[in-house]
Protein backbone atom coordinates (compact mmCIF):
# COMPACT_ATOMS: atom_id res chain seq x y z
CA UNK A 1 0.00 0.00 0.00
CA UNK A 2 2.92 2.78 0.87
CA UNK A 3 4.34 2.21 -2.85
CA UNK A 4 0.18 2.95 -4.15
CA UNK A 5 0.23 5.92 -1.87
CA UNK A 6 3.61 7.07 -2.65
CA UNK A 7 2.54 6.77 -6.66
CA UNK A 8 -0.58 8.57 -6.03
CA UNK A 9 0.90 11.34 -4.46
CA UNK A 10 3.60 11.67 -7.11
CA UNK A 11 0.92 11.69 -9.60
CA UNK A 12 -1.14 15.02 -7.48
CA UNK A 13 2.31 16.93 -7.22
CA UNK A 14 2.41 16.51 -10.55
CA UNK A 15 -0.74 17.75 -11.67
CA UNK A 16 -0.58 20.73 -9.29
CA UNK A 17 3.16 21.41 -11.04
CA UNK A 18 0.77 21.48 -14.30
CA UNK A 19 -1.90 23.32 -12.90
CA UNK A 20 0.61 25.95 -12.15
CA UNK A 21 2.45 26.16 -15.43
CA UNK A 22 -1.38 26.28 -17.05
CA UNK A 23 -1.77 29.67 -14.92
CA UNK A 24 0.88 31.18 -15.27
CA UNK A 25 1.27 30.44 -19.15
CA UNK A 26 -2.53 31.44 -19.60
CA UNK A 27 -2.12 34.70 -17.53
CA UNK A 28 0.83 35.72 -19.96
CA UNK A 29 -1.59 35.42 -22.55
CA UNK A 30 -4.51 37.29 -21.04
CA UNK A 31 -2.05 40.13 -20.54
CA UNK A 32 -0.38 39.73 -23.83
CA UNK A 33 -4.22 39.62 -25.37
CA UNK A 34 -5.61 42.51 -23.33
CA UNK A 35 -2.64 45.09 -24.67
CA UNK A 36 -2.96 44.42 -27.84
CA UNK A 37 -6.92 44.80 -27.77
CA UNK A 38 -5.82 48.76 -25.88
CA UNK A 39 -3.77 48.86 -29.65
CA UNK A 40 -6.51 47.61 -31.82
CA UNK A 41 -9.04 50.31 -30.15
CA UNK A 42 -7.48 53.26 -28.95
CA UNK A 43 -10.90 54.73 -28.13
CA UNK A 44 -11.31 52.69 -25.31
CA UNK A 45 -9.57 53.48 -22.42
CA UNK A 46 -10.83 51.06 -20.09
CA UNK A 47 -12.62 47.60 -19.77
CA UNK A 48 -14.77 46.75 -16.44
CA UNK A 49 -16.38 43.85 -14.97
CA UNK A 50 -17.26 42.19 -11.64
CA UNK A 51 -16.83 38.82 -11.63
CA UNK A 52 -18.14 36.48 -8.33
CA UNK A 53 -19.79 33.06 -7.43
CA UNK A 54 -23.48 34.26 -6.56
CA UNK A 55 -24.09 33.93 -2.52
CA UNK A 56 -27.59 32.51 -3.63
CA UNK A 57 -29.23 31.02 -7.18
CA UNK A 58 -32.64 29.96 -6.12
CA UNK A 59 -31.09 26.34 -4.89
CA UNK A 60 -29.04 26.15 -8.21
CA UNK A 61 -25.69 25.66 -7.22
CA UNK A 62 -23.69 28.89 -6.99
CA UNK A 63 -20.84 28.88 -9.66
CA UNK A 64 -18.66 31.33 -9.87
CA UNK A 65 -18.68 33.68 -13.36
CA UNK A 66 -17.15 37.02 -15.21
CA UNK A 67 -20.09 39.31 -15.51
CA UNK A 68 -20.53 41.32 -18.71
CA UNK A 69 -18.02 43.83 -19.32
CA UNK A 70 -18.68 47.44 -20.18
CA UNK A 71 -15.91 49.59 -22.32
CA UNK A 72 -15.45 53.40 -21.97
CA UNK A 73 -13.49 55.96 -23.11
CA UNK A 74 -13.20 57.38 -19.53
CA UNK A 75 -10.01 58.78 -18.47
CA UNK A 76 -8.11 58.10 -15.21
CA UNK A 77 -10.02 60.10 -13.08
CA UNK A 78 -13.30 59.44 -14.35
CA UNK A 79 -12.86 55.74 -14.26
CA UNK A 80 -14.32 55.71 -10.64
CA UNK A 81 -17.86 56.93 -11.94
CA UNK A 82 -18.46 54.19 -14.10
CA UNK A 83 -21.05 51.50 -11.88
CA UNK A 84 -20.11 47.56 -12.23
CA UNK A 85 -23.39 48.00 -14.29
CA UNK A 86 -21.32 49.71 -16.57
CA UNK A 87 -23.34 52.99 -15.95
CA UNK A 88 -20.97 56.64 -16.43
CA UNK A 89 -22.07 58.77 -13.33
CA UNK A 90 -20.00 61.81 -14.10
CA UNK A 91 -20.64 65.10 -15.46
CA UNK A 92 -18.84 64.70 -18.65
CA UNK A 93 -21.09 64.13 -21.28
CA UNK A 94 -18.24 63.15 -23.88
CA UNK A 95 -17.58 59.86 -22.07
CA UNK A 96 -19.47 57.36 -22.35
CA UNK A 97 -19.25 53.59 -21.24
CA UNK A 98 -21.52 50.66 -23.15
CA UNK A 99 -21.56 47.02 -23.63
CA UNK A 100 -20.20 44.78 -26.36
CA UNK A 101 -24.11 44.46 -27.27
CA UNK A 102 -24.35 48.23 -27.58
CA UNK A 103 -20.60 48.75 -28.89
CA UNK A 104 -20.77 45.92 -31.74
CA UNK A 105 -24.57 45.60 -32.45
CA UNK A 106 -26.35 46.40 -35.90
CA UNK A 107 -29.94 46.45 -34.33
CA UNK A 108 -31.20 50.08 -35.07
CA UNK A 109 -30.88 50.34 -30.55
CA UNK A 110 -27.05 49.82 -30.75
CA UNK A 111 -27.09 52.10 -33.96
CA UNK A 112 -28.85 54.47 -32.51
CA UNK A 113 -26.99 54.62 -29.20
CA UNK A 114 -23.89 54.94 -30.81
CA UNK A 115 -24.36 57.66 -33.10
CA UNK A 116 -26.23 60.01 -29.77
CA UNK A 117 -22.95 59.63 -27.92
CA UNK A 118 -20.72 59.91 -31.18
CA UNK A 119 -19.21 56.40 -31.12
CA UNK A 120 -16.91 55.68 -33.81
CA UNK A 121 -15.42 52.35 -34.42
CA UNK A 122 -14.40 50.46 -37.22
CA UNK A 123 -15.61 46.83 -38.04
CA UNK A 124 -12.19 45.80 -37.20
CA UNK A 125 -12.21 47.32 -33.48
CA UNK A 126 -15.94 46.07 -33.15
CA UNK A 127 -14.90 42.64 -33.68
CA UNK A 128 -11.68 42.76 -31.21
CA UNK A 129 -14.41 43.98 -28.69
CA UNK A 130 -16.77 41.63 -29.46
CA UNK A 131 -13.58 39.21 -29.11
CA UNK A 132 -12.62 40.05 -26.03
CA UNK A 133 -16.28 40.18 -24.39
CA UNK A 134 -16.02 36.50 -25.23
CA UNK A 135 -13.22 35.69 -24.31
CA UNK A 136 -13.15 36.84 -20.68
CA UNK A 137 -16.59 35.61 -20.40
CA UNK A 138 -15.82 31.98 -21.81
CA UNK A 139 -16.20 28.53 -19.42
CA UNK A 140 -12.75 28.02 -20.31
CA UNK A 141 -11.29 31.09 -18.63
CA UNK A 142 -13.54 31.14 -15.72
CA UNK A 143 -10.98 29.25 -13.87
CA UNK A 144 -7.82 31.35 -15.03
CA UNK A 145 -10.25 34.94 -14.17
CA UNK A 146 -10.47 33.65 -10.90
CA UNK A 147 -6.84 32.68 -10.33
CA UNK A 148 -5.76 36.05 -11.76
CA UNK A 149 -7.99 38.46 -9.90
CA UNK A 150 -9.98 36.45 -7.25
CA UNK A 151 -13.58 36.19 -6.35
CA UNK A 152 -16.28 38.52 -5.16
CA UNK A 153 -14.14 41.41 -7.54
CA UNK A 154 -14.54 44.33 -9.70
CA UNK A 155 -11.58 44.51 -12.66
CA UNK A 156 -10.99 47.14 -14.93
CA UNK A 157 -8.60 47.04 -17.13
CA UNK A 158 -5.86 49.72 -18.63
CA UNK A 159 -3.46 50.45 -21.08
CA UNK A 160 -1.75 50.57 -17.53
CA UNK A 161 -2.19 47.22 -16.25
CA UNK A 162 -5.25 45.98 -13.59
CA UNK A 163 -6.81 47.47 -10.86
CA UNK A 164 -8.88 45.23 -8.82
CA UNK A 165 -11.00 46.16 -5.99
CA UNK A 166 -13.37 44.25 -3.87
CA UNK A 167 -16.98 43.94 -5.55
CA UNK A 168 -20.68 43.80 -3.14
CA UNK A 169 -23.08 42.13 -5.25
CA UNK A 170 -26.03 41.47 -2.78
Amino acid sequence: MNSLQEAFDTLIAERNELNKKFQQVAQDLFKETTKLFFDKVPDVTAVIWAQYTPYFNDGDTCVFSVGEPYFTNANAEQIGDVTRWGEYEGEDESVWSESDYILTGSSEYSLSARRERNIVLTPEQMTAIADFSRLIQSSEMEEVMEAMFGDHVRVTATRDGFEVEDCDHD
